[in-house]
């Protein structure tokens, strides 16, 4: 018997790092915010750029975080991960 001592698991999980943050994962006071029409809004407060997302009922996602400040779009976030696995199968397919 263990002796009721828990042993870690060391199998690989589908814990996936989203590539993206969003919304309340952006840790950065300021940030540059592009509309869900691509027109620039400008620089605002982390927190304010979020409230905006969520009135619209969208998500305020970082596209760049090594710029200064660090680059934010409000979009549908469920919709762009969709488009992106579909830019990379198409890309893949091209590969092959």
């Amino acid at each position: 018997m263990n002796g009721g001592i828990h042993r870690p698991s060391f199998r690989k999980g589908k814990n996936k790092v989203e590539p993206y943050r969003v919304n309340e994962r952006i840790r950065v006071p300021e940030v540059r915010v592009i509309g869900p029409d691509g027109k620039q809004i400008g620089i605002m407060k982390t927190r304010e750029a979020i409230q905006l997302a969520y009135d619209m009922g969208l998500d305020l996602v970082e596209v760049s975080p090594n710029a200064n400040p660090p680059v934010c779009k409000i979009l549908d976030y469920g919709k762009f991960k969709y488009e992106e696995r579909k830019k990379q199968k198409e890309a893949k397919k091209k590969q092959a």
